[in-house]
């Protein structure tokens, strides 16, 4: 599961970072509790403008068309949390899909197309999950964040989640929306919950993003659980909870009360071998046995 999260990256530095062009007109703000329906930066591969002559009539494309277009590039947009389908009456259906089961995005309609062509990344630098012995309504929240695994991308604290975007044109303005995509507990989580997001190493993002690769086998086989390494955990405050709260603090280390179990000592210990080490094996859809992903990153 992924509900709230951080973003505390300038749009110079995510844009660095993910060599992407900046198309959020200075609109990115550092924040340390990112709720569902807020609008946050995403990185989607850039999409050529059509000409004149082109046809707009479909609406697989995001710009309306019905044929794939391919990718020239990345591009650092903002969007809306929470993926609002282009068929949908209206944006309150959003707040009911800030999250998507891997599993199943190939199969279910609101997510397939999405999958087949509006694969995006979330970057962001911290998530939080609470944990409920017993099924406690109050629950211990605790801040997950970059651990010290080389493969994860370039230096600093950020992360890629896997994520689908859409965009909705039932409004006035066309609106971007967006879910993160999650899967079986990282290694070193499932104290908190049997779910966790998917991220994405540095190596994979190129072909995650391009729209023209096709291989849905391929694309699958990147959405498994982070192996130990990617992320660190410790508690933190109650005051997470209230979505109005934001700051540094809410990110900072507590020290549990006398007595309190430590559910990490007793975390159960992962099976050898799984999940699969994307961030140090090869991209499983590798030019070896499938066609080369189109470099995205050489034009921006």
């Amino acid at each position: 599961m992924c509900g709230r999260y951080t973003q505390t990256l300038s749009a110079d530095d995510l844009a660095d970072a993910m060599s992407a062009r900046d198309d959020t007109g200075g609109e990115v703000r550092e924040r340390y509790n990112v709720a569902p329906t807020t609008t946050q930066p995403i990185v989607t591969a850039e999409r050529p403008k059509p000409s004149p002559g082109d046809s707009a009539g479909g609406a697989d494309g995001a710009d309306g068309s019905s044929e794939t277009p391919v990718a020239s590039g990345r591009v650092l947009r903002l969007a809306r949390w929470g993926l609002v389908p282009s068929w949908a009456k209206d944006v309150s259906i959003g707040s009911r899909m800030i999250n998507a089961r891997s599993e199943t995005i190939a199969e279910k309609p609101v997510f397939r197309k999405p999958f087949a062509a509006r694969r995006c990344l979330v970057p962001v630098t911290g998530f939080y999950e609470w944990h409920r012995p017993e099924r406690k309504k109050r629950g211990q929240p605790y801040y997950i964040h970059r651990g010290q695994h080389p493969g994860i991308g370039p230096a600093g604290p950020l992360l890629a989640f896997a994520g689908l975007y859409e965009v909705w044109r039932g409004g006035d303005e066309p609106l971007t929306t967006y879910t993160i995509l999650t899967t079986g507990p990282a290694v070193g989580l499932e104290f908190l919950h049997d779910r966790s997001p998917v991220v994405l190493p540095a190596a994979a993002w190129d072909r995650w993003l391009d729209p023209g690769y096709a291989d849905t086998d391929a694309l699958r086989a990147l959405l498994v659980p982070a192996p130990a390494g990617v992320f660190e955990t410790h508690p933190v405050d109650a005051a997470v909870g209230d979505v109005h709260n934001q700051g540094p603090t809410l990110v900072e280390r507590i020290e549990l009360p006398p007595g309190a179990p430590d559910p990490q000592a007793t975390a159960p210990a992962p099976v050898a071998g799984e999940p699969i080490d994307l961030f140090t094996a090869p991209d499983p859809a590798s030019p070896t046995t499938a066609e080369a992903p189109v470099d995205l990153s050489g034009h921006v």
